[in-house]
């Protein structure tokens, strides 16, 4: 068997189970980033590699990244050395996006025999609030793999559909297609809502997370360990990982006018010791308060240049969502 995951806990947990077969770990950051639909397979390595230095803060350069990208494209075109390619998914966005584009992916491949299976876990007995695979033990995990079911035809259509409209550079391809029955996929429906909502409000320009990190740190000085609890538990299934969740609270206090007020020794860094993350806080700032109460509006003041898949996101386009009806 090749085992695919999405992260490097999951995997590591798998090897130590017993469980038979090749795990790999895609890496990737679809929620980050360029995902531009009109582009060459070396001009895609280009723009993922850069994007995914991005969110290291360049502690990992490009080069190092393409080669990453490249040695797990390797690992994933050898499918057919394997009896059976089985997929590990966790039901919140990072992990329906990586769904989606490797469904898209083996769609368009010859599988011969190799038998292609899904596990797409999005609640379990032993955790009440499940988060994802990687909270699971060696026992618990190796228990899930015989409900593995073959992955069908409906499934993989549905996976390159959405696959094509998240990386549109048209916002309405997505809403579309939430709207749509995608029950095949049963948890791509609401990753593709949240996806949504990762665009700039109608209320005050900010994405649903960047407005959920500024309301956790509403009330005051806030550390970052707490910080990084309070904004998880506002997510029904949070997608974020701390060094991504620092990354956004950067992005927040660096811009010309501030929304945080970032209190510690250096840069926020990914730090292995949560005492060390415990020497750094977040306040907001007049600005911040302003975002929150929704006086003021993100892209008007900073002028942001980003990428929401593969909608390029600058101040002549303003594309917004409307999250209290739903509409863009």
């Amino acid at each position: 068997m090749l085992h695919v995951h999405c992260g490097d806990s999951s995997a590591e947990t798998l090897r130590r189970s017993g469980v038979p077969g090749q795990v790999m770990v895609w890496t990737e950051l679809y929620v980050h980033g360029p995902l531009p639909s009109a582009a060459t397979d070396a001009e895609w390595r280009r723009i993922r590699s850069a994007a995914l230095s991005e969110s290291l803060w360049g502690t990992v350069g490009p080069e190092a990244c393409a080669a990453r990208l490249a040695r797990q494209d390797h690992d994933l075109n050898a499918f057919g050395s394997h009896d059976e390619v089985v997929l590990w998914f966790d039901a919140c966005l990072f992990d329906q996006l990586i769904l989606i584009r490797q469904l898209d992916w083996f769609g368009r491949q010859d599988m011969g025999p190799t038998r292609l299976s899904l596990l797409c876990v999005g609640e379990h007995p032993a955790v009440p609030r499940f988060r994802g695979l990687g909270e699971l033990s060696g026992p618990q995990m190796a228990a899930l793999l015989p409900d593995r079911q073959d992955v069908t035809r409906a499934q993989m259509g549905l996976a390159s559909r959405a696959w094509a409209a998240v990386r549109s550079p048209e916002p309405a391809a997505v809403a579309a297609l939430a709207d749509a029955d995608t029950s095949a996929l049963p948890y791509l429906g609401h990753a593709l809502n949240r996806h949504l909502e990762q665009l700039p409000s109608t209320r005050n320009g900010l994405n649903r997370l960047e407005d959920e990190i500024l309301r956790a740190a509403g009330e005051g000085q806030v550390a970052l360990p707490a910080l990084f609890t309070r904004v998880s538990d506002m997510e029904e299934r949070p997608f974020f990982g701390d060094t991504y969740l620092w990354m956004t609270v950067d992005r927040l206090a660096e811009a010309s006018h501030p929304a945080l007020r970032i209190h510690g020794p250096g840069p926020i860094l990914r730090r292995a010791d949560p005492r060390e993350i415990s020497s750094w806080s977040v306040e907001l700032t007049a600005t911040g308060r302003a975002l929150l109460d929704g006086r003021a509006g993100w892209f008007a003041l900073n002028q942001p240049d980003r990428w929401w898949g593969g909608v390029h996101l600058d101040p002549a386009r303003p594309v917004r969502w409307g999250a209290a009806h739903l509409s863009l």
